[in-house]
């Protein structure tokens, strides 16, 4: 009789397995849309039928990427990724971040979570209030990866900004580790919109889709009420950007992220030869006659002054902008250790930005203060 029940027992075992291994979702099962960015291009979240877990497909997520897919199998009910699934299992809801990324603090602060950050990197040049106020519990993990402090804070998740081809040696040690982790590539959108909304990236991790979803909505409809300001402007004035690197002038495309806020702020980019994907420099004399020329300076570094400006190069003074004092730039909300807010939370904040530069081009439209930018006198 046990001989029997055990039998029995053992072929239930079997067809129980047999039925569980039939019923594992495929990779090619994983087709469903979760969520389609509309403004952004470096992200897709699928799902598939019968299963609560989603994979978040990302495209060339550092500077320099091409052809490059990393996708995240975002694990939920203990369920398994699918079998040739060879990207990073995550499981969703995580609750200790480390962010290598100051706009990731400004993320998870738009999404009120930023209670999540355990660590952070250059937390001196941090402007969040919460980090700040918080600098005993949230550990600086530094410029390059500190894993020994990594191990000891027993993250979730690490929110990693990559460049070039070094992030190799990281995620391999991570993985060695098995510290989950994840390249966010928010920086590389040109759609000030899509930058915006690796927001709801961000909430999947968290498992909090719809309230990022939710909160990120709210975002292009500010902005496309301030766009819809300047759509009727007849008179745009001419924009110029930066200042010299290393006896090089970098500038961006025309369908760069800043070129596209100007042109949705009613100015006009003043230089149209680069209409490639990515920035490119052009030569000093070539720059000087772009800034003899262009009704708006703007986006120059670390000047607080047109003084501070001048000593950088004195033929900086020839300029159309110089002389009408409309030179403007992007470091208003300056930390006392050298931060710059802008870098931090305009990504999240790109109606702010819009604002702050219609306000410039045309004042008579947005009389507001300035939050971001400051006026050089």
């Amino acid at each position: 009789m046990r001989h029997t029940l055990s039998t029995l027992t053992l072929l239930c075992l079997l067809v129980l397995s047999g039925c569980k291994s039939g019923n594992k979702v495929s990779l090619e099962a994983f087709s469903n849309e979760v969520y389609a960015p509309e403004y952004a291009s470096g992200f897709k979240i699928i799902g598939a039928d019968n299963t609560a877990s989603t994979i978040i497909r990302t495209f060339n997520p550092w500077q320099g990427a091409t052809n490059i897919e990393m996708p995240y199998f975002i694990s939920r009910n203990n369920e398994q990724p699918p079998a040739g699934f060879s990207g990073t299992v995550i499981p969703a809801g995580a609750k200790r971040i480390v962010c290598m990324s100051s706009s990731y603090i400004a993320m998870l602060d738009a999404l009120g979570e930023v209670s999540r950050i355990v660590g952070v990197s250059g937390i001196n040049y941090v402007s969040n209030a919460y980090v700040l106020a918080h600098k005993d519990s949230i550990q600086d993990m530094g410029a390059e990866m500190n894993y020994e402090l990594l191990l000891g804070l027993k993250p979730d998740l690490v929110l990693l900004y990559g460049i070039g081809d070094a992030q190799a040696s990281v995620t391999d040690k991570l993985k060695e580790l098995s510290i989950p982790s994840m390249y966010v590539g928010e920086y590389l959108e040109e759609s000030p919109l899509g930058k915006a909304e690796w927001l709801v990236v961000l909430g999947e991790l968290m498992d909090i889709r719809q309230k990022s979803i939710d909160a990120f909505r709210e975002i292009p409809q500010r902005y496309h009420a301030l766009k819809a300001l300047t759509d009727s402007v007849e008179q745009r004035p001419t924009v110029m950007f930066n200042t010299p690197w290393n006896d090089s002038w970098v500038m961006p495309s025309t369908q760069s992220y800043m070129a596209r806020l100007v042109a949705d702020a009613g100015g006009d980019y003043i230089y149209k030869e680069n209409t490639t994907t990515s920035s490119t420099p052009i030569g000093l004399e070539t720059a000087y006659q772009l800034i003899q020329k262009a009704d708006y300076w703007i986006n120059l570094g670390m000047a607080s002054s047109l003084k501070e400006l001048n000593k950088m190069n004195p033929k900086f003074s020839a300029a159309k902008a110089v002389h009408n004092q409309t030179v403007y730039n992007n470091n208003l909300r300056l930390t006392a250790t050298g931060g710059n807010d802008y870098w931090e939370s305009a990504v999240v904040h790109p109606d702010i930005v819009l604002r702050d530069l219609i306000h410039i081009f045309h004042p008579e439209l947005v009389p507001d203060s300035l939050y971001y930018y400051r006026q050089l006198q």
